[in-house]
Formats: structure tokens, C-alpha cells, sequence
């Protein structure tokens, strides 16, 4: 029993700190439309983005080229080149057709908006609708039906999260709590940045779509698996359609992504771009999940060695780190704050049990 009542208590501690991470951890956009323009030494041109970038976020471009953010001044960001990264291999033989890979996938996703009002310009006239219907919801029931026509288990959420402020992430993380209860391989919050069209559009086979940029928190205890899993969407997505990933940003934030791993955030274009090409390209890139989350026969245990486990582990430790809370709480208000933190002590070596006498808990 006491072993069990450590893990317990010791769950609980971990809890609150991620609760409190969770809280403080959330990056800002601009709200004013504008953007930030990153430039290496060289004075070229790297990308725009609305997203506010601190020294340290890095940012894979389109070529696998690693940026990482030195300082910014006014409109721009200075970064400086790192490396050329190597994506994940994805075996050839397991890219073979989009039909057989639709015909082995089996799974579950889950999809909602944290900015749900976002709009796109050339579609709706403005850049945000206040009722909180915006675009992008559009964009987020593309690309569940896309998936579900692939035989995959699909579960969309469209709660208002209203308005876009910086406790919209502490709003939808009720959203995404709900849809953990599904048990999905992987979770996407769907968004659209601020930007020129010009950096976000582009042609797959033909067609004009809208560029996906991925975006992870770095500031979260999943930021490395989850990393993983951004590369891994880009490397079969480069693959089967290239072009399609504008890049990765591993920059400040959270972004709900401490609830587990294969939680990404997903950029669908810009307000200067059209509803219709972000919709072209969801149903582009619902072909790349299945291989990429490892949900066919053949990816599964790829992506397993690749990213670790899927999102629907972070629901049972939600469950009991909950629970244990509470428990915690209720010792608290009993007046066995003492002991509990007698135990911590004992546990970071901070004192002897015989120091405390606290030996009969």
C-alpha cells in the first residue's frame, strides 16, 4: 500500500506542475494582422509567420534546412542557420498507393479548433467572424470527412473557444480533454496564420491548396515525441505530395500538447489566402496520416519506434493523476499537509523518516 501511495502522491505533484505549466506556458500571435518576416545572415528571406518567436524557437523550412531565432527587431526575427536535418525514413514499399493505404488504415482521430473564429479573406471578406463560426471549421469537417472516406474513425469538434485571446488554449483544453475520452492515435488543432499569400500558396498535382505549416510546443514534457511526429507528417508528406508542408516551427508555447504525444497544431494557409485551397489541401494531407500516425498495417510499428505511443495514453494518466489530486487535496483539508510534505522530503532526499516521525503514515 505504500509503494502504491507514493506513485500516487507522486503523480499528483507532477500533475499540478503541468497543470501549472499547462497555464503560463501559451504563446502569443499578433492580433493585429501583421507578421513577422525570419531572415538569415545572408539577409535572405526564410518565411513570414503571426506567430511571436523567442530566442531559442527553431524552425525547419520547407527544404530541411534548421533555423534557430537569435533576436527580434521590430517586424523581424534573425535567425541563424543550424544543420540540414535528415527526416524520418518512411520505407518506399509502404507508400506504394494512397487506395491500398486507405484500404489497411485503422484508427481514430480527433480534430478541433482552439481559434475557432479564424476566417480566410478571399472567402468570407473578413478575418475573423464574431459568432465564433468561422472558416476554419470548414477546413476541420474537410478533412474529417476526407478521413473518414479512408475508413478511419473520425471525431471533429467544433466548440466555441471564443474570443482569440491568450486563454483560448486554457478554453479548448476542455475541447481536447473531451476528445481524449475517444482514445485517438492523434490529435489536431486546426488553425490559419496571418501572413502574404505568397507563403502559403502552392499547386499538389495541379491544384491550387493552401501549404500546411506545422507548429509544436517546445515547452511540454511531450515537445520531443511530438517533434518527432511533425518531422515524420513532413517526410511522407514530402513524399507523397511535395510542396504541401511549408515547414516546422518548434518555438515557444504549449498549446495543449503536454496532453500527450502525437498532438500536433496545424496551420491550413493564411487570412490572405482562399476557404478553398485550405479545403483542397485537408483532403490532400488526410492521405498523409495514416502513414504518418502509423495507422496502416505496414506503418504501425514504424511510427511506434519512431514517436512512442499515441494519445490515447495521456488519457488514463489524466484519469489517475485527476484522481490523486483530489485525494492529495482532501489529505490537505484533513490536516495531513505535515505528512505529505514529510513524504516529498523523504522522497528528494531532503531528510531521514526518523527526522520527520512521520514513520506510522
Amino acid at each position: 500500500m505504500t509503494r502504491y501511495r507514493n506513485l500516487l502522491l507522486m503523480t499528483a505533484a507532477l500533475a499540478v506542475m503541468l497543470a501549472c505549466g499547462a497555464s503560463v506556458c501559451m504563446a502569443d500571435e499578433r492580433g493585429d494582422l501583421g507578421y513577422y518576416t525570419l531572415v538569415d545572415e545572408q539577409e535572405q528571406v526564410i518565411t513570414m509567420t503571426g506567430r511571436e518567436l523567442d530566442p531559442g524557437d527553431r524552425y525547419i523550412a520547407g527544404d530541411n534546412r534548421l533555423y534557430e531565432v537569435i533576436r527580434t527587431e521590430g517586424d523581424t526575427v534573425s535567425v541563424h542557420y543550424v544543420e540540414t536535418i535528415e527526416l524520418p525514413k518512411i520505407t518506399e514499399e509502404l507508400l506504394k498507393a494512397d487506395v491500398a493505404a486507405a484500404e489497411e488504415a485503422q484508427g481514430v482521430i480527433g480534430i478541433y479548433h482552439t481559434h475557432n473564429a479564424e476566417s480566410y479573406v478571399p472567402t468570407s471578406g473578413i478575418e475573423s467572424k464574431d459568432d465564433g463560426r468561422g472558416d476554419i471549421l470548414s477546413v476541420g469537417k474537410a478533412l474529417a470527412t476526407a478521413l473518414e472516406e479512408m475508413g478511419l474513425e473520425v471525431y471533429w469538434s467544433d466548440n466555441s473557444h471564443i474570443p482569440h485571446d491568450g486563454q483560448a488554449y486554457m478554453r479548448s483544453r476542455r475541447t481536447a480533454v473531451e476528445l481524449l475520452q475517444k482514445n485517438p492515435d492523434t490529435l489536431l488543432d486546426l488553425h490559419r496564420d496571418a501572413t502574404p499569400p505568397e507563403v502559403y500558396e502552392t499547386e499538389v498535382e495541379g491544384v491550387p491548396v493552401t501549404k500546411v505549416r506545422l507548429v509544436v510546443g517546445r515547452q511540454n514534457q511531450n515537445r520531443d515525441a511530438n517533434l518527432e511526429y511533425a518531422k515524420r507528417i513532413k517526410a511522407v508528406a514530402d513524399d507523397m505530395y511535395p510542396g504541401l508542408i511549408e515547414g516546422i516551427f518548434d518555438a515557444k508555447g504549449n498549446y495543449n500538447q503536454d496532453l500527450g504525444p502525437k498532438t500536433i497544431l496545424l496551420e491550413f494557409g493564411a487570412h490572405t489566402t482562399s476557404l478553398e485551397q485550405a479545403e483542397k489541401a485537408a483532403e490532400f494531407f488526410a492521405k498523409v496520416v495514416p502513414a504518418a500516425a502509423g495507422l496502416t498495417a505496414g506503418t504501425k510499428g514504424e511510427a511506434e519506434r519512431q514517436i512512442g505511443g499515441g494519445a490515447s495514453r495521456a488519457l488514463v494518466w489524466m484519469i489517475v493523476a485527476v484522481a490523486v489530486v483530489v485525494i492529495g487535496f482532501l489529505l490537505i483539508s484533513q490536516g495531513k499537509i505535515g505528512s505529505l510534505a514529510g513524504f516529498f522530503r523523504r522522497e528528494a532526499g531532503l531528510g531521514r523518516d526518523s527526522d520527520d516521525g512521520d514513520e506510522s503514515e
